[in-house]
């Protein structure tokens, strides 16, 4: 029917990205390009907006754990935010093990080479870590999240270094 035809073209898709990029870290504005080695039937596919509709509405796999499970296996995101998050949680713990603080200068960028985890190489820390000391990002309805880096030694005002 229609809906597994569907199904079938977005996970051609994913399959193919997957293949592509190593991930299913699929940017919400991503567009497969009418070219190989992208299935046929999914060229023009707004698939960074499928894959948000996944997250958000259990499109395609509401009532289907095979194919939640099948995702789950190729390292579907399901929780974005969360996943930046522990990326930035791990940066900066690489941080302090590195400098023994988190005094991280607003120009920092995180260098592509160890000991620093690899999914945070080029990340610009300092710049996050600003936002979270301006904005709450990350931590905003997360008390938790403030907490382990107040235990860190977080110091939420830049002011006070």
């Amino acid at each position: 029917d229609e809906l597994e035809r569907r199904w079938e073209e977005v996970h051609a898709a994913l399959l193919a990205y997957k293949e592509l990029h190593g991930d299913l870290e699929v940017p919400t504005a991503f567009v497969v390009p009418s070219e190989a080695p992208w299935p046929e039937e999914a060229w023009g596919m707004k698939l960074g907006c499928r894959v948000s509709h996944i997250r958000s509405h259990e499109h395609h796999v509401k009532d289907h754990p095979e194919r939640r499970a099948e995702l789950d296996a190729l390292g579907f995101v399901w929780d974005e935010l969360e996943r930046r998050w522990e990326e930035v949680h791990a940066a900066l713990l690489a941080y302090k093990e590195l400098h023994g603080d988190l005094e991280v200068p607003t120009a920092f960028v995180v260098p592509s080479e160890a000991p620093w985890p690899e999914e945070a190489w080029g990340m610009k820390l300092g710049y996050r870590v600003n936002n979270i000391r301006s904005s709450g990002d990350y931590v905003k309805h997360h008390p938790e999240r403030r907490a382990e880096l107040d235990a860190l030694g977080f110091r939420w005002n830049s002011l006070a270094w």
